[in-house]
């Protein structure tokens, strides 16, 4: 073997050596980031629970494979039942000449539990095309008064009133202000997601957001969709996923 060759074999060893620490290095610290978060907060934290990979439908969950939950909290948020996590998947491509490439795509969820199920309604922000691109494409979102709002956040729903009732001037207002996370009500459930691990601060705010999104769902929502009365309103008791 010629000596360029053995050279290149040391590197390649000594680059994926370096690769494994730093990776181990950095599920490490943070483990222990979300144990102190956990401690801090009076919350549970255990380093995995795949059960959850199935729990909900939709962005970011059930597409690809190896799906891996990880750095699971739960507990109460102000009251709020929530459960956060890392989630991620991987999707396999293979180029022209047979060459396979794996992708992992990495999510921070944080999801809280609803007084009542509610119909589906998902709020994402718009692709770098803007609502135009996409509505020539067939891709047609719910419009508001606002088109600031409009340029900013595509709006899905089954029901497009039920969309119209959600999102009113006040919560555009929110979203306009924080929205920083795509959401969307599934069942009794508000979940929240973004591209890329989020870190402790970044969770905070986002169950910050999440709790005030659930705050500016007017009250007749609860009473005509999810069959609640608004002036019973109390947390509800854990559910599936929720402590």
């Amino acid at each position: 073997m010629q000596s360029s060759t053995i050279l290149l074999v040391v590197v390649a060893v000594v680059v994926g050596l370096g690769l494994a620490y730093f990776n181990y290095y950095r599920a490490k610290k943070r483990r222990e980031q979300f144990t102190g978060l956990a401690a801090q907060q009076g919350w549970s934290y255990v380093p995995s629970n795949p059960s959850l990979a199935g729990q909900w439908s939709g962005t970011p969950f059930q597409t690809g494979d190896n799906w891996h939950v990880r750095n699971v909290l739960s507990g109460p948020f102000n009251g709020h039942p929530m459960v956060a996590f890392d989630y991620s998947y991987q999707t396999h491509t293979t180029n022209g000449r047979g060459q396979r490439r794996t992708t992992t795509h990495r999510f921070g969820v944080v999801v809280m539990q609803l007084p009542g199920p509610l119909p589906h309604l998902e709020v994402t922000h718009e692709g770098i095309f803007g609502g135009a691109v996409a509505n020539a494409f067939g891709f047609r979102d719910i419009q508001f008064e606002s088109e600031q709002f409009n340029r900013a956040f595509r709006v899905k729903a089954d029901d497009e009133r039920f969309g119209h009732a959600v999102v009113t001037p006040r919560m555009m207002e929110l979203l306009l202000a924080r929205g920083e996370i795509g959401w969307r009500t599934e069942g009794n459930s508000l979940v929240g997601w973004d591209n890329g691990d989020h870190d402790p601060n970044q969770l905070m705010n986002r169950l910050a957001l999440l709790q005030q999104v659930i705050a500016n769902v007017p009250p007749y929502v609860w009473r005509d969709y999810a069959g609640v009365d608004p002036r019973m309103l109390q947390q509800p008791p854990g559910g599936p996923g929720y402590p």
